[in-house]
């Protein structure tokens, strides 16, 4: 029998066997929330912290101190704000609220005593609902991404606490130029898996 083809079988086999195992470990759905402070990084905004928040669903595999899953959700980061001067012009109140859906993935590692370090990464479609005092307020949006780090402690097999670090790279088109803003979120977190 040609070589190619035994190894073939034998990557087949053991990618079943340990499907099987993996599936013998039984993954969850859980609902995850956030709740903390945002910290906007542009330099025209003199008020950059404001409450922050998201909500996450998805599905997790697990394998043995491994976890991996995919998720969805979306975030609100509260609103930045600071004033404009425009040369002969005036000085403006200004203000960004940003917003926006989440796609993406996340991996956890888990202690033999309950706690674990987490990570998750994806896609961001990021929303700037953006105000100029006495002009108006007008939305703009586009595609970004982010990523995260997390430490939790599971109180059971369906809850657990942690705090967590989140990095979101808010984009948008704004009258046909691209900006983006880097937007911090330190916050508590609960999870709950069914």
């Amino acid at each position: 029998m040609n070589k190619r083809i035994q190894m073939t079988i034998a990557a087949v086999l053991l990618a079943a066997a340990s499907s099987g195992a993996m599936a013998a470990d039984d993954g969850a759905f859980f609902i995850n929330g956030n709740l903390g402070q945002s910290r906007y990084h542009d330099s025209g905004f003199g008020d950059k912290t404001d409450t922050a928040g998201a909500v996450r669903l998805g599905y997790d595999w697990n394998a043995g101190a491994f976890s991996f899953g995919a998720e969805g959700g979306y975030v609100d980061l509260g609103k930045a704000s600071g004033m404009a001067y425009v040369p002969y012009g005036g000085v403006y109140g200004i203000s960004a609220k940003t917003s926006g859906w989440l796609l993406g993935g996340n991996f956890k590692y888990h202690f033999a005593n309950g706690m674990y370090l987490s990570s998750r990464m994806g896609y961001f479609r990021s929303t700037f609902d953006t105000s100029v005092s006495g002009i108006g307020s007008q939305d703009f949006s586009g595609n970004g991404a982010y990523a995260g780090v997390g430490f939790g402690y599971d109180f059971n097999r369906n809850f657990s606490l942690g705090v967590s670090y989140d990095r979101y790279h808010g984009r948008a088109s704004i009258y046909d130029e691209k900006v983006g803003e880097n937007i911090d979120m330190f916050s508590a977190f609960a999870e709950f898996r069914f």
